[in-house]
């Protein structure tokens, strides 16, 4: 099993941060695109990649409409001059990129128009593009002055957690980018919506593709409660973000274990009673987000809460769960680090885990 990790992006830290993980035997590192949160990804991107030998470089994720699609296509490239050969471009619909300014995802299928744009020029340079009324051949030039590499490749992964996503992944993708605690059933699942896209495209399926999961892992020390003071630091900026998920109403409560659904039903009612435009919800529901736990969102941080949106356990149950995950075909599992404790975690799970795997 790979592990990748999120690294925001902090234009003076971008290259320690990817090398920190670089040194600690992490394959990956992700950079969020949601320009109202952080800084520029690709300008960050290109920073780690001079700064790097070994790691992989990636978009996690490249969003859908905020910027066009050749632009998306000739930015990874123009990383991949920088680091031939380990860049990635994550892209999706765009659940925070967008969401922060009071949008929803782009519609599926200007989504799926993107990805097949990028998708075309990153494997032949050229394709068909669909703009302000005209359709026209669009091509990159002069590749062979090095603006940009294409000959990497440059892998596309497809963010995708529903049914017509994992279609598109299949149809287009090198790989799906899915989100939620992970399991060996949900793999199986992934896979299956993701053939009946690439079959449908008349590609060859052999029944997998690479996958890797954006989650969050915390391995709890002996004897140590799964709602103590360190695990809570640890994970409840990732939790929150579910929390502002279920209140926003893109994440479905159902959707969550039962033990834990009062709680984050008790987080939804809480903001709708906060006297907060309806329009202005969305700024709240973005403080902090993926970067650290408001003290005034603590208490939702419960046992139930932890469990039910991050892998936690002992070191030798998280080793069998991640070894189950690998079997059932996952190839990386990404973790999304607290920003104050960056390089505390990504020690810890190269210790527990990297090295133990």
């Amino acid at each position: 099993m790979e592990f990748g990790t999120l690294t925001l992006p902090r234009p003076g830290w971008a290259a320690a941060d990817a090398r920190h993980a670089e040194a600690r035997g992490f394959a990956e590192a992700w950079f969020p695109d949601s320009h109202m949160i952080y800084g520029d990804v690709y300008a960050c991107m290109a920073l780690a990649a001079a700064g790097t030998d070994r790691i992989r470089i990636g978009t996690g994720i490249s969003v859908a409409s905020n910027r066009i699609a050749p632009v998306t296509a000739h930015s990874i490239a123009t990383i991949n001059e920088i680091a031939p050969g380990r860049v990635d471009l994550g892209f999706g619909a765009g659940h925070t990129g967008r969401r922060v300014m009071g949008l929803k995802p782009v519609k599926h299928g200007e989504f799926r128009e993107q990805t097949r744009v990028i998708h075309d020029l990153l494997k032949r340079g050229e394709t068909i593009q669909d703009m302000d009324g005209l359709r026209r051949k669009i091509r990159f030039l002069h590749r062979d002055r090095h603006f940009i590499n294409l000959d990497g490749p440059i892998p596309l992964y497809v963010a995708a957690n529903a049914p017509k996503a994992l279609a598109l992944a299949g149809e287009f993708g090198d790989g799906i980018m899915t989100g939620r605690v992970t399991t060996p059933e949900r793999m199986e699942a992934i896979f299956r919506q993701a053939g009946e896209g690439a079959r449908a495209a008349g590609r060859a399926w052999n029944g997998r593709m690479p996958c890797i999961s954006l989650t969050h892992i915390c391995v709890l020390k002996p004897g140590e409660a799964i709602d103590s003071p360190r695990v809570v630091a640890m994970t409840g900026h990732w939790v929150a973000a579910a929390l502002h998920g279920v209140a926003a109403g893109y994440v479905n409560a159902l959707t969550i274990p039962p033990d834990a659904r009062p709680v984050f039903e008790a987080y939804a009612e809480s903001v709708k009673r906060m006297e907060i435009p309806a329009d202005e919800r969305h700024l709240h529901l973005h403080r902090g987000h993926v970067i650290y736990l408001l003290p005034e969102e603590r208490r939702f941080i419960t046992a139930e809460t932890i469990r039910s949106t991050t892998l936690v356990g002992a070191r030798d149950e998280l080793i069998d769960q991640i070894r189950a995950l690998e079997q059932a075909g996952l190839k990386q599992l990404i973790i999304n680090p607290p920003l104050d404790r960056y390089e505390e975690c990504l020690d810890e799970i190269s210790r527990e885990l990297i090295e133990r795997l």
